[in-house]
């Protein structure tokens, strides 16, 4: 028993978890909001206060002993003084160079946009390393300074002492004591003051190269707004133009591209020890994936989503490894080269796998060339090719991609047919149609930026599609797993559901919070993904003091959505499976499960209005302006509603039960919160208010028991023998197998009629195949009957006409016994 109860509280365990995880942080927010109690250090008054004399040698002991603990504190928790000046020479070093790199970029003539957005993230980046290196110093100086505060404190409290007990001359033996605390003091200051001097110092460096970061960042927005400007307003001479020709003839031109491969190198011991960390966190996770992927090599290919990893592990190892680390990258603001043999790899990796997938030849060689599109375009913008060099193979690029969305875009009908919208390749070609027009007439560095950003963010589009292809079946695989599959409560379709419903949530949280801040980063829109993130999330409305914003919506749209999943796990665990191996009635087991779940959801539904930013006393507000509007015109509803909660406890009616209303059968489908939901025997829905099955009279013909009395009325012809009929009637019902035997079948013989000898078969069967069951037995009755000369009778008349009565009388007086016309019709 123990063991049972075990497994059923393992399989609602999750969905609880999961509401216990909604509910807990509004709780906790609501602690942390509480003001804390602030209680008044009795000591520190007590210390104010003039001591007792026998008080005066035990605090100026405890005074020596504190300045101990001062010294052993001020040791262990000092500056570190080679520590730091490593850190300082480290950013100054890379400081240095980032200076460097931003006067070529400044001297050059050609396409920089993307270099200088590059250098401004690392600078940015080298800012929050300083930060990290100095906050140990800031620390120590609020400590330092909080100490010095303290025993400043102590010496004016030893001099009020002092003052008060040296008046008298009785008293000089104290002034000992009192100039030894006065040393005692005067030691804490001078190693406070020391130690305080010299974080101070550490800081004023500190504050160096913090104002060299800013001349840099500024020196690079400036740059930024100018190249904007150029890009815009300057132009270079068209492509098609002799001009044009000569630059690319130039020797000058090429000895540049010459320069720039020369200039590439192996990274450096600063970079790696800075960075390298990424990369080897990469290859860790990259070889973690590949070696799990071979050796369930078997599991994976039973997967429908899976099979294409246990084609290529390898590159599913290396693509997977490529994603979870794509934002480190971008976050800690690595050398662009580093970045590019990243994105070479996960390029690689990604086309490889889709061949996994794709079956079509067209698709995989639009991959396929797209990939190296892409890895060609990160190359010449890594290496910052000569403007006219970049300008040529944009063009080149451009064109060829027009002419391969020009194909599909007559394939669109086609197409349609198979998923994919005509309107993607029609804003390809115009976006493509601009880029080659603005390099045509010689616009210089604005379809540049654009076909980088193009090609960028379809590569973050694609690849986050194969990445929640990949979620996908990581949910197949969950509510496949051996506790879900020894689950009677979630069949193959509602595993099915329930998948497809979080597959959804968690693909509109992933465009939300991460495909659409991307996007935005690549187009400029924001310098970083996190601050792209923090500006999606905070953009809204303001109405008033309240504050509407993205953030907010995602929020409570995830608690709410959370709720209605909980609620409808819990409510299918609850009826089949838990109250059914208690043998509790269909009913009571609907009941109470859709009483939880509305429970469940209205808790979901104050956590989110909560999310929101509404207070529990607008709520309150507004449940009261729902209460006046209730006494005017929401009687009606709110009567079906409490008759919904009759129905569900009272259950005088249970779903699956027959009912005749208004002399109408049907069944019961569904019992809601409003109304209830019937389907007669022509198979037509009908919806009764709720108030109407507790209020009027219902015929409940299954409340009780499925059975009902059905009852055969036979009038036999006089002069039929009433045994054998008899018999005959309760043969027809015993050797019919519909008819149920206990209660037994029943014949009657009621009454002696008109024209009949009046019988009543009385039988219990099914109440939901009366009807078919009543026909039955009429067509046995008839052909029994018939085999056993037994008549049914049928009402006989006799007509009496009197003025044809007293005409007849008359003429049997004139004529006798002479035959005449009305005799005859007599």
């Amino acid at each position: 028993m123990q063991k049972t109860a075990r497994i059923r509280a393992d399989k609602i365990a999750a969905p609880l978890l999961l509401l216990v995880l909604l509910i807990l942080p509004v709780y906790v927010l609501a602690a942390e909001q509480r003001p804390e109690k602030t209680s008044v250090d009795t000591d520190q008054k007590a210390s104010d206060a003039i001591p007792d004399l026998a008080e005066i040698v035990p605090q100026q002991v405890k005074l020596t002993t504190r300045l101990d603990s001062l010294k052993k504190q001020l040791q262990d928790g000092g500056v570190h003084t080679p520590s730091l000046e490593s850190g300082y020479a480290e950013i100054g070093a890379d400081l240095d160079v980032i200076a460097k790199q931003l006067d070529l970029l400044k001297d050059s003539k050609e396409y920089k946009y993307n270099k200088l957005v590059d250098l401004r993230g690392i600078v940015k980046q080298k800012s929050e390393s300083l930060r990290k290196v100095n906050a140990p110093v800031t620390q120590l100086i609020r400590q330092l300074g909080s100490l010095r505060k303290e025993w400043q404190a102590e010496e004016t409290r030893w001099a009020k002492w002092q003052a008060s007990f040296l008046q008298d001359d009785d008293l000089g033996q104290l002034k000992p004591i009192f100039a030894e605390a006065g040393k005692t003091i005067d030691s804490a200051l001078e190693q406070i003051l020391s130690q305080l001097e010299q974080s101070l110092k550490a800081q004023g460096k500190a504050g160096k190269f913090e104002r060299k970061i800013g001349e840099l960042s500024l020196e690079l927005d400036g740059q930024l707004t100018k190249e904007r400007r150029n890009s815009l307003y300057t132009d270079t001479p068209p492509l098609f133009s002799s001009r044009f020709l000569a630059q690319l003839k130039s020797f000058h031109l090429w000895g540049e591209v010459q320069s720039f491969t020369d200039e590439i190198s192996l990274p450096g011991n600063a970079e790696i020890n800075q960075y390298g960390w990424i990369v080897l966190f990469q290859l860790f996770l990259s070889l973690i994936f590949t070696t799990t992927i071979r050796k369930r090599k078997t599991a994976f290919k039973e997967s429908e989503r899976w099979k294409f990893l246990a084609l290529y592990p390898a590159a599913s190892g290396f693509f997977l490894g490529y994603m979870a680390c794509i934002l480190m990258y971008q976050y800690h603001g690595t050398p662009a080269s580093w970045e590019l043999a990243a994105a070479i790899v996960g390029g690689l990796s990604f086309a490889r796998l889709m061949t996994g997938i794709v079956d079509t030849p067209w698709k995989n060689q639009f991959i396929h060339g797209f990939i190296w599109v892409f890895i060609t375009t990160q190359l010449m913008d890594v290496l910052n090719f000569p403007l006219p060099v970049f300008r040529l193979y944009t063009f080149c690029a451009a064109t060829a991609c027009l002419c391969f969305c020009l194909y599909l875009a007559k394939e669109s009908a086609s197409l349609q047919k198979k998923g994919f919208s005509p309107l993607m390749f029609q804003a390809g070609v115009l976006f493509l149609l601009f880029i080659i027009i603005a390099e045509i007439l010689g616009k210089k560095s604005l379809p540049s930026f654009i076909f980088i950003s193009l090609i960028r963010s379809l590569l973050i589009v694609l690849g986050f599609i194969l990445v929640m292809y990949i979620i996908h079946g990581v949910l197949d695989w969950l509510f496949k797993t051996k506790a879900l599959r020894r689950s009677t409560a979630m069949s193959e379709g509602d595993t099915k559901d329930i998948t497809r419903k979080l597959a959804q949530f968690i693909d509109a949280l992933i465009i939300a919070l991460v495909l659409v801040p991307a996007i935005l980063m690549i187009w400029g829109v924001y310098e970083s993904f996190g601050q792209a993130m923090a500006g999606v999330l905070s953009f809204g409305i303001t109405v008033k003091s309240f504050r509407l914003t993205i953030g907010h919506l995602i929020l409570s749209a995830s608690i709410l959505y959370g709720s209605f999943l909980v609620s409808w796990v819990v409510k299918k665990i609850l009826v089949d499976e838990l109250f059914f191996n208690q043998r509790m009635e269909k009913g009571a087991r609907l009941s109470l499960a859709r009483l939880v779940n509305y429970v469940i959801v209205v808790i979901g539904f104050l956590i989110a209005l909560s999310a929101l930013g509404i207070e529990v006393s607008k709520i309150t507000i507004m449940l009261s302006a729902l209460g006046v509007g209730i006494g005017f015109g929401l009687q009606g509803i709110v009567n079906n509603f409490v008759s919904g909660l009759v129905l569900l406890f009272e259950q005088p009616v249970r779903v699956g039960d027959l009912i005749e209303t208004n002399g109408m059968w049907s069944e019961i489908k569904h019992i809601g919160i409003r109304a209830t939901r019937v389907r007669n025997f022509d198979h037509a829905d009908m919806i009764i208010p709720n108030a109407d099955l507790v209020s009027n009279q219902v015929t409940n013909w299954t409340l009780g028991d499925r059975q009902a009395r059905l009852i055969i009325a036979v009038g036999v012809a006089y002069g039929s023998e009433v045994n054998l009929v008899m018999e005959t009637l309760i043969a027809c019902a015993q050797d019919n197998t519909n008819v149920d035997q206990s209660p037994v079948p029943q014949v009657l013989f009621l009454n002696f009629g008109e024209s009949s000898l009046d019988f009543e078969l009385r039988v219990f069967v099914k109440a939901s195949m009366r009807i078919g069951i009543r026909s039955e037995l009429h067509q046995e009755i008839d052909k029994r009957f018939r085999e056993n000369d037994i008549n049914i009778a049928f009402p006989q008349r006799e007509l009496h006409v009197p003025q044809l009565d007293v005409r007849l009388n008359n003429n049997e007086n004139q004529q006798g016994d002479e035959p005449n016309d009305m005799e005859l019709v007599k």
